[in-house]
């Protein structure tokens, strides 16, 4: 393998603590391990979590199923609008439904366990806020399906006290009161849980995500959390340089003197984005070293000076610290998590606690 992904999940498991601490241990907790827990591994993922948490959450239908066959027998919420013709896997494998859109109420086989999903201003998936009386009516037409819970999601809570969260709370609270007392109600994603936690948001469960895997969701810090992924290639070659050579497509680095280069078999095809050519940093036998060049499909190359290594010697590509998935995304103008979900299933997995 060209590289391998080191996966802490003790780490991941310290971060739900985390969680807990910050609300209590009567708020059910919702994991979050959509698109293969964030590029983190969601059937190891959740197996690890499970005595820890109430429910877990996935984008589409199929992570929930593959997360049954591999054994999970906690309850599954999926996010996404059931698609057309899917409809009776939902009970076949004990999978819960959100109800976005008022189709949905109809599609649905009697006895499936679902969840009303509310838009109070995301403007992505859910329910209209005009349409909650139709809603409620539909409940009550459609009363053979197993209604549990109803949620909302906030687009504005990575940043604390902004004023389109508590519009989208008093929005949602004002639609809650037409629903039965029973649904489990939710609202919270990791910003939420962290920056406006003392304004009651929290109802009856809250739902964790890329606060699990040690990111804040915005550029506030959330003190405690602890990414739990560590980056390792090698060098297959190293050559040497004269000042002046030029590197990489384009020849856009240039050797300032005599000395070293190391080539690693990784590069964007891997899921380290070109835009970060020539602007990170790797890590080898505890020193740090420059990439340089522009990084390609299958490779990148890293300045070594005047040191020389070995084939074969390791090299550390990401992990907390100046080699965070926090540094590359504000590097590239985007978010840890992007970051994390972008590295290549090809890339080996090893999990460790």
């Amino acid at each position: 393998m060209s590289s391998t992904l080191y996966v802490d999940l003790s780490r991941i498991a310290h971060n739900l603590s985390v969680v807990s601490d910050k609300v209590g241990n009567d708020i059910k907790k919702m994991a979050v391990v959509k698109d293969d827990a964030y590029g983190h591994g969601a059937v190891p993922v959740a197996r690890h979590l499970e005595e820890q948490v109430d429910y877990f959450c996935v984008a589409k239908l199929a992570e929930a199923i593959e997360l049954r066959e591999s054994g999970i027998k906690k309850p599954i919420l999926v996010f996404e609008i059931p698609p057309l013709g899917s409809e009776y896997l939902y009970k076949k494998f004990d999978i819960t439904a959100s109800i976005s859109d008022l189709s949905v109420f109809e599609r649905l086989e009697a006895g499936t366990e679902c969840h009303i999903h509310f838009d109070t201003g995301m403007f992505r998936l859910g329910i209209l806020p005009e349409q909650a009386k139709a809603a409620r009516e539909k409940m009550k037409e459609f009363d053979k399906l197993n209604y549990t819970g109803i949620y909302t999601h906030f687009a504005n809570s990575d940043d604390p006290g902004h004023k389109r969260v508590f519009q989208q709370l008093e929005t949602f609270k004002f639609i809650r009161l037409m629903f039965p007392d029973h649904l489990m109600t939710h609202t919270c994603n990791s910003g939420a849980i962290f920056f406006f936690g003392d304004h009651g948001t929290y109802f009856d469960a809250v739902r964790p995500g890329v606060c699990l895997y040690g990111y804040a969701p915005g550029e506030t810090q959330i003190k405690d959390l602890e990414p739990a992924v560590e980056w390792v290639s090698h060098l297959v070659q190293v050559k040497k340089l004269s000042k002046g050579d030029a590197v990489g497509y384009g020849s856009r680095w240039k050797a300032p003197e005599d000395g070293w280069l190391g080539t690693i078999p990784v590069g964007y095809a891997d899921g380290i984005f070109r835009i970060l050519s020539g602007k990170i940093q790797v890590e080898i036998a505890g020193q740090l070293y420059q990439q340089v060049g522009t990084i390609s499909m299958d490779y990148m190359t890293v300045y070594l000076r005047k040191d020389y290594f070995e084939q074969g010697e390791p090299v550390v590509i990401l992990r907390n610290g100046d080699l965070s998935a926090k540094e590359w995304a504000r590097i590239s103008g985007t978010i840890p998590y992007e970051i994390t979900t972008t590295i290549h299933p090809k890339v080996k997995r090893k999990y460790i606690s």
